[in-house]
């Protein structure tokens, strides 16, 4: 492979901007994958899938979209102006089929004609869950559909949100041919489609945490494989500690690691190579970390507490909720420091003059702080070991 197919390939195998597209470049989530596939073939259950910013969560709906065999499948991405007749009218857009009806009169020819489920949908003036689940009940059993709503999370309208749980429910006990997939970001189901009790039997939730330690390395071992590329097992270790579990930043560091590697037509990703990925992922890292970085490390002097305090911050091991303690806080900061300080005042970086880098938790003895964008604690590694 010459250089020139490597760089037109090493867009495919490491994306950190665009979600992956072919689940020939997809590695991980192996488990995810699963438990919608197991939602699918069970009668009259839908899935929604949830999580953080920044966990792979549209990548893992395109891979649903070309990955499933033997059903039909249609992805709609939300945005904020949709609501429910929207919505359907652009799933049933891309779904034709043929009517034929007998012509009138005797021996006359059969009429073919093509339908447009898209017209179907214009056609209804207040359009209801009913409506929607009589027209896929028209395609019969043997028609499979898996209908995924990518960025659900963009929808606001309580009403909207209210209609698709209307339409999971009725589905689950009116069709046995279509499958609902709801895709977003939010910390629980409700946040997404609000408290619905009476969809806990046929909504299977999954959610989409950050990345286990193996998952990170098959995203690495695999690509660079692709690539004709090898890596320092201390460096692939230090990429999967940087990257905190966010596919977005293996790609982002992987990816700028071997160009660099491709371009001088070297095949080893070893320590340089790792500090010039970093220092350009860096540089096309979103503004918006970038931006309230610098708000909270900023001083009138030359003190570098507020740095420290937010490495401290960042290489404090979290819980189920990504969050951390103070003790972790003061623990990390003495060590990098090599001091005994206690004048920390950690609730300055939840403040908007620090950055809102931070949210807390709980109070008093439970008090516990949590990044407020969850990719803000990678970000903060990087930075540190920047150069």
């Amino acid at each position: 492979m010459d250089k020139s197919t490597k760089l037109l390939l090493l867009n495919q195998v490491f994306s950190p901007i665009m979600p992956i597209q072919e689940k020939d470049f997809f590695f991980g989530r192996i488990t995810q994958l699963q438990k919608v596939a197991e939602a699918i073939n069970e009668r009259g259950q839908h899935a929604i899938l949830y999580g953080e910013r920044g966990v792979g969560k549209t990548s893992l709906a395109n891979i649903m979209f070309s990955s499933y065999t033997n059903l039909y499948p249609v992805k709609i991405t939300c945005d904020r102006q949709d609501n429910f007749k929207t919505l359907w009218e652009r799933a049933f857009e891309s779904i034709q089929f043929s009517k034929t009806t007998a012509g009138i009169g005797f021996k006359s020819d059969k009429i073919t004609e093509i339908v447009d489920m898209g017209n179907q949908i214009s056609n209804i003036v207040n359009l209801r869950a009913s409506h929607v689940v009589n027209l896929l009940n028209l395609f019969g059993n043997d028609f499979k559909m898996l209908f995924i709503f990518d960025e659900f999370d963009n929808i606001i309208n309580e009403k909207t949100r209210s209609s698709f749980a209307d339409l999971i429910k009725s589905l689950s006990d009116n069709n046995t041919n279509s499958t609902v997939v709801l895709v977003g970001i939010a910390d629980n189901i409700e946040s997404l489609i609000g408290n619905h009790q009476s969809l806990e039997r046929c909504l299977k939730q999954v959610k989409m945490p950050t990345m286990k330690k193996e998952e990170c390395e098959e995203i690495i071992n695999n690509g660079l494989k692709i690539l004709g590329l090898k890596i320092d097992k201390t460096v692939r270790n230090k990429i999967v500690e940087f990257s905190s579990g966010f596919p977005h930043y293996v790609h982002l560091i992987c990816k700028y690691g071997s160009k660099e590697l491709i371009e001088n037509e070297k095949t080893n990703f070893s320590e340089p190579y790792l500090t010039i990925a970093i220092n350009k992922g860096i540089e096309n890292t979103s503004e918006q970390l970038r931006i309230s970085f610098r708000k909270a490390i900023l001083a009138s002097n030359s003190s570098n507490k507020w740095k420290h305090l937010l490495y401290s911050c960042a290489n404090c091991e979290i819980d189920e909720f990504n969050s951390f303690t103070i003790t972790d806080v003061v623990k990390n900061y003495n060590l990098l420091t090599k001091s005994n300080s206690k004048n920390y005042n950690l609730n300055q970086l939840t403040t908007e003059s620090r950055g809102e880098i931070l949210f807390k938790l709980g109070k008093g003895m439970s008090t516990r702080y949590a990044f407020k964008n969850p990719m803000m604690r990678a970000f903060v590694k990087l930075k540190m070991n920047s150069q």
